[in-house]
């Protein structure tokens, strides 16, 4: 008996032992499309698939179960599979509710659920089409929703591009435009056909919101019957009033046209006369155009090698200049490469382009005006992308006054400022503010801007220093034309052997520290402190100040600092003096 209860323990432990290995090796994964988050907008799909491994315990068929937390706002389709032998099981969730859903898939025989790990999803709220492109290679007129660099969803495509009646022929799209007449959702949608062979002519072509309708509308030959240079560049942009703008080239020279939109009516299409204030014609080999609410082109140029360039002009003048403002790069500020098809704007007054890899959004946030240069990004990958065009048109537009320069110096009884402007587009003038105290400030007079520029131009001053203060605060306010305003930063000037001349702080913006260089004109204590925008004082630390330099360094003290915008201050017996300090 003894023999034999031990091996019947044993066989269980052997038993036991497979099991344990058997249940070890089983898993359920589910897989989705792209890596990590999903992030769609309400109303959209995912297709999920659950995979399984290993022996269940158990017997009969496998089932997969899907399941969503929260369950409200989410459909399985199926919800549910089962099937003996069963190894994986595919689902389309519709996810009809905003939020953050964890996507889970139970996976039994008759044993114990495997629940695979959560994929998560986050539902925005649905964005109506605000961009539309030719996709599929030209072929095809799609929208695109996106938000401020922001992808949400398309191409969605919409309906065939087709040519009636053409001269020139062409099967694909070289441009696309759409007018603001009937609305956004309603507008006309415009195309150009793409040809090699057309010895300058451009025909107009013209459809409905639906589709439903197209038609020729008109033609025009640009370049004034010299059949022998064809057009290898040919782009539409429509403007706030309805005009819509043809800019083509033929390598060593630029054509301008126009026409007075009216649905799928014919239109008179003439020509416009252009020209270049700087740059080069043999780079607009590929590109488009795009009008903004001031009447105001965008032209993006690209020679096919790397170089890619933004131009503006003026559209309310009877000849149009273009001049180059920017260069594009990439986020590492590499030169932007690949071939540009398409611009427009957004809403916000935001560009987006488009190439052969997909949608991208240029970030006014990284205009360099020194380097010239601004950055873009991808929004989403998609091959097949031809022009692009939207039918808003924003007044305030990315490419703002930069300035590369801005001090303040003393000559006699008068401080003089200088300051210089790297880019301009649409600005009008700037008003000299001042104070004496560094918080509240007045205009102390206006210069008029340049308008339109993206060389240096170089500015000039001179104000009359107020009686009996010790310290005078300046700063610039920049107007655009259409009465859009910013702030530059606060220069300071000292009026006579005060205590401290000068400070510097850096970095700034900060994260987890902060040096000050103070430059002191002799002995003396000084009070430091941080205050919030509210004037609560945060930090406060004093100081003994030495001729010359002095370093002081703030660490520990700006942990306790909340995220955003505070206020420096140095405070002598000759007064307080203020720097912006903002933590990130």
């Amino acid at each position: 008996m003894k023999k034999f209860t031990f091996f019947k323990g044993f066989v269980s432990l052997f038993l036991v032992a497979i099991a344990a290995t058997q249940l070890s090796a089983q898993t359920a994964t589910i897989t989705v499309p792209a890596a990590g988050t999903t992030t769609i907008t309400a109303g959209g799909t995912v297709t999920f698939t659950a995979t399984r491994s290993g022996n269940f315990p158990g017997t009969g068929n496998y089932f997969f179960d899907w399941s969503a937390s929260p369950a409200a706002g989410v459909t399985f389709t199926p919800a549910s599979e089962n099937g003996n032998g069963l190894t994986s099981s595919t689902t389309v969730a519709t996810f009809t509710q905003t939020g953050t859903y964890s996507i889970t898939c139970s996976v039994h025989q008759s044993g114990t659920p495997v629940v695979t790990a959560a994929k998560t999803v986050i539902v925005n709220a649905a964005v109506p089409a605000n961009l539309w492109a030719t996709s599929s290679s030209g072929t095809q007129i799609s929208a695109f929703s996106v938000s401020n660099g922001t992808y949400n969803s398309g191409p969605t495509n919409l309906f065939a591009a087709t040519f009636p009646g053409t001269t020139t022929g062409g099967t694909s799209t070289a441009a696309l435009g759409r007018n603001a007449q009937g609305g956004n959702a309603n507008g006309f949608f415009y195309w150009l056909p793409n040809t090699t062979n057309n010895s300058g002519t451009v025909e107009v072509f013209a459809a409905n919101a639906t589709g439903t309708t197209v038609a020729r509308v008109g033609s025009v030959d640009v370049n004034g019957g010299n059949n022998n240079n064809s057009l290898g560049f040919v782009r539409l942009g429509m403007g706030p009033d309805g005009t819509g703008w043809i800019l083509a080239g033929d390598g060593s020279t630029l054509y301008l046209a126009k026409f007075a939109s009216s649905g799928v009516n014919p239109v008179t299409i003439t020509t416009v006369p252009v020209s270049l204030g700087s740059g080069s014609v043999a780079t607009f080999q590929n590109g488009d155009i795009c009008v903004s609410g001031n009447n105001t082109v965008f032209a993006l140029a690209n020679d096919g090698n790397g170089v890619t360039q933004i131009y503006t002009g003026s559209l309310s003048n009877p000849s149009v200049t273009l001049t180059k403002r920017l260069d594009l790069v990439d986020p590492s500020n590499a030169a932007f490469t690949g071939t540009v098809n398409g611009v427009a704007f957004d809403a916000l007054g935001s560009l987006y382009i488009t190439t052969g890899a997909g949608l991208y959004y240029i970030n006014q946030s990284t205009v360099n005006g020194p380097a010239g240069t601004v950055q873009c990004s991808l929004v989403v990958a998609q091959t097949g992308l031809q022009d692009l065009a939207s039918n808003v048109f924003p007044a305030n537009t990315t490419l703002p006054v930069k300035l590369s320069a801005f001090a303040v110096t003393k000559q006699g009884g008068n401080a003089v400022l200088n300051w210089s402007t790297s880019t301009e587009i649409n600005s009008d003038h700037f008003e000299i503010e001042r104070s004496v105290d560094g918080i509240n400030f007045s205009r102390a007079g206006i210069v008029a801007a340049s308008g339109n520029s993206n060389t240096d131009k170089d500015y000039r001053y001179t104000d009359l220093i107020p009686a009996g203060v010790k310290a005078v605060y300046y700063r610039l306010k920049t107007v655009d034309i259409d009465a859009r305003s910013s702030f530059s930063k606060i220069v300071v000037l000292y009026t006579g052997t005060a205590v401290v001349k000068g400070f510097t702080v850096y970095p700034n913006p900060f994260t987890d520290n902060v040096k000050i260089r103070i430059s002191a004109e002799k002995e003396n204590t000084a009070t430091l402190r941080i205050v919030n925008a509210s004037g609560q004082v945060e930090v406060s630390r004093g100081i003994m100040l030495q001729p010359g330099d002095n370093i002081v360094v703030l660490t520990s003290e700006l942990s306790k600092l909340n995220n955003g915008l505070h206020f420096l201050e140095i405070i002598t017996t000759d007064g307080s003096f203020r720097e912006k300090l903002i933590k990130k």
